[in-house]
């Protein structure tokens, strides 16, 4: 084992540790965003009535789902991308 692979090693953790954070940010940033633009089109609508509420929920609903499909994809996309690397 020499210096390179130790290097190479180092890259690895840190590529996943940087990865592992974007996964977490893009779920959290999805289901936020989608929640904000429920409530905006809630207020846009009808600001006096319940749907800003109703809406908000809706759009962290669909923030979620997202989120998670997102999350899929992006695993998937790693496993892809470790195999290719390892061989």
């Amino acid at each position: 084992m020499g210096i390179d692979s130790l290097e190479r090693n180092r890259f690895n953790k840190a590529r996943r540790l940087f990865m592992s954070y974007m996964m977490v940010m893009q779920f959290i940033v999805s289901t936020i965003v989608m929640a904000l633009i429920g409530y905006y089109v809630g207020n846009r609508i009808d600001e006096a009535s319940d749907l800003p509420l109703i809406l908000t929920g809706v759009g962290l609903g669909l923030g979620v789902i997202i989120g998670f499909i997102t999350l899929i994809y992006m695993l998937r996309s790693e496993e892809r991308y470790e195999r290719s690397t390892r061989h």
